[in-house]
């Protein structure tokens, strides 16, 4: 049996980085249960569907991360043998009441990747450049499926304070959340 390569990390730029970047990645994902607003708080509702991207979805991801790379946004990655199986982007843009919150617009790993650790790497690796950015809190505008939310739960996410209309118009059944990075350190 071929031994698997080592996952190596690192920030991308306009060298490692392009439209072609994720042409191999598995975005895939069975979703049976997502956590939906009702009257009495979020209760988890049978919600089955799958949800995964084309090509020109893949390379529309990659060009947006392209441009926000062009205008100073932040991109992360996790590789094996050349190929992205993770990433995660961060726009530079502070918002809020205080801007004290950017966005963490992305955070993806590929199917065969996940359940590793990639994600959670890729999470830590976003929350040390939203502080670099000066923000001090990671605002996500999260999928609603069972397992993104409890992996944001488990990373230290909370329901943001505030809400970034903008992002919860676009994803009306996202949930909104947020990671205090003055008092948390990602685990």
């Amino acid at each position: 049996m071929p031994q698997q390569t080592e996952i190596s990390y690192f920030t991308c730029n306009k060298h490692n980085f392009d439209k072609f970047s994720l042409d191999t990645f598995i975005r895939k994902q069975t979703v049976t249960h997502c956590w939906r607003k009702t009257r009495s708080g979020y209760m988890l509702q049978p919600v089955a569907y799958t949800e995964d991207w084309d090509l020109n979805e893949r390379r529309a991801v990659a060009a947006k991360i392209c441009d926000g790379l062009q205008r100073g946004c932040l991109a992360f990655a996790a590789a094996q043998a050349n190929r992205i199986v993770g990433f995660a982007y961060v726009d530079r843009t502070l918002f809020g009441n205080k801007h004290r919150y950017v966005a963490l617009e992305e955070l993806y790993v590929s199917q065969p990747f996940r359940n590793r650790g990639i994600g959670r790497q890729l999470f830590v690796n976003a929350c040390s450049g939203a502080r670099s950015l000066g923000a001090t809190r990671l605002y996500i505008s999260a999928h609603s499926a069972e397992e993104v939310i409890a992996a944001y739960r488990r990373f230290g996410c909370e329901y943001a304070e505030e809400i970034n209309q903008t992002l919860a118009e676009k994803e009306p059944c996202d949930l909104q959340l947020a990671f205090n990075l003055e008092t948390h350190i990602p685990h």
